[in-house]
């Protein structure tokens, strides 16, 4: 596990360290957090006093104890103190003066309303006793999914936004009045944040010697399938997926967007170009890119350990002009729509499976596969080789380049594969040196 700052932790130390560790408050948080009594909360929610008998009224005065003591633990026990003794220093030099009295603005009372936002501090505490994928609980990235969806309701509401302020770089901020926001809000997610942790398992890497191993299973699996055009093809993808997603270090969410129709409009340049190499184009929508956008990776015809890529390609582009596709996605439902990184996971998962049983000192027996997706795996796979093989980092970089968020900026979404392919051909020699020596 890792805490909020990224160290490592080990929870029982923890635990024996600080047993009371979210559970109890300390001296000085009332001067630190906004505080409410739980009943006096209640109150706010309900307009009436907690009824001791009903189950109801019971579980929520429990939120909402938990929910003050994860805003009060937003802040470690040392801060809470170190500002405690910093008001006794306060006040005894106001006493020296006679000013006490002053000392500091009144407290209350507050509304009898919820203007803190404790309702859905207790709906997040609810849904996050959920049951995780990976974990007892979901994780509380999900949790907090439930804030977002009250703010973004909040906004639509009359009374939910207010001014709006520009700058002169055309950048503004609006000021909202979603009781998400609040100061209480704020502590109490970062407390519950704090408690509940981050659970976090990123998918297993593909490395060298899994790919060494499916890729001759795959070559296998071509000379068995001859005369089955859909196993041919089906070989043919999974071989094209797994390339994209290592040589060019591709997310799942850009795989998908590879574009038969883009690539076979530039196959032939490709082919005859000085330095032959493979026109991997992905067309769609990319995150932190505004509007439609088309991107070519170009990648290395064949590496320097002696990877064909372009074979592969080549294979599937044949297969799909035997059935009279050529334009759309790359990897497609059998209803020609565009795959999601799930359909590619069936395909992964299925081959690796074989490289688990044949290939026992490669993936172990015990080894969980569905640990490993289409999503990172090939990717980290790509960036760990990268770092054992000392790829220069100016290399990766180059690779990286079109990933790049201010690269977008001055691009029309609209623009054409032709543009997009013009653009990259001129670099084809930097751009194609990490697929190049990326060992497999």
């Amino acid at each position: 596990m890792h805490d909020l700052e990224d160290s490592l932790i080990d929870e029982s130390a923890c635990e024996e360290e600080d047993p009371l560790r979210f559970k109890e408050a300390r001296d000085g948080d009332h001067l630190m957090t906004p505080f409410q009594c739980v009943e006096c909360h209640f109150v706010n929610l309900q307009g009436r006093l907690p009824d001791e008998l009903a189950h109801r009224d019971t579980l929520t005065k429990v939120a909402i104890t938990r929910a003050i003591l994860d805003s009060l633990w937003s802040r470690e026990r040392s801060t809470v103190n170190a500002n405690r003794l910093e008001g006794l220093r306060y006040l005894d030099e106001l006493r020296k003066l006679g000013l006490e009295g002053s000392a500091y603005p009144a407290r209350g009372p507050f509304p009898k309303a919820d203007q803190w936002g404790m309702t859905v501090a207790c709906a997040m505490l609810g849904r996050s006793t959920a049951v995780g994928r990976n974990s007892a609980t979901i994780q509380y990235e999900t949790t907090r999914r439930m804030r977002s969806h009250f703010s973004n309701y909040a906004h639509t509401c009359p009374d939910g936004l207010g001014s709006v302020f520009m700058g002169k770089d055309g950048s503004g901020s609006v000021v909202t009045f979603s009781k998400t926001n609040s100061e209480f809000f704020s502590r109490f997610s970062t407390g519950a944040h704090r408690r509940m942790g981050d659970n976090l398992k990123p998918d297993k890497p593909l490395t060298a010697p899994i790919l060494r191993a499916s890729f001759s299973l795959l070559d296998a699996k071509w000379e068995a399938y001859k005369g089955d055009p859909d196993g041919l093809l089906n070989t043919a993808l999974t071989a094209c997926m797994l390339l994209a997603s290592y040589f060019a270090a591709l997310r799942g969410e850009e795989v998908v967007r590879v574009d038969l129709g883009g690539m076979l409009g530039h196959w032939n340049e490709s082919m005859n170009h000085e330095v032959k190499h493979v026109p991997l184009m992905l067309a769609g929508r990319f995150k932190q890119v505004t509007g439609e956008k088309v991107f070519c990776q170009p990648l290395a015809h064949t590496t320097k350990g002696g990877m064909n890529i372009a074979k592969w390609f080549e294979r599937a582009f044949k297969l799909y002009e035997e059935k009279g596709v050529r334009s759309g996605p790359l990897f497609r439902t059998s209803k020609g729509k565009r795959a999601c990184i799930g359909d590619l996971d069936v395909k992964l998962r299925a081959l690796l499976r074989e490289v688990q049983t044949k290939y026992p000192n490669v993936i172990g027996d015990a080894e969980n596969l569905n640990d490993y997706s289409m999503g990172r795996s090939g990717r980290r796979g790509a960036t760990a080789e990268a770092q054992n093989s000392k790829i220069p980092e100016p290399v990766i970089e180059a690779n990286n380049r079109w990933r790049k968020r201010f690269r977008s900026k001055g691009l029309t979404p609209g623009m054409s594969m032709m543009e997009r392919y013009s653009d990259a051909k001129a670099s084809v020699p930097a751009l194609i040196t990490f697929s190049y020596l990326l060992r497999l």
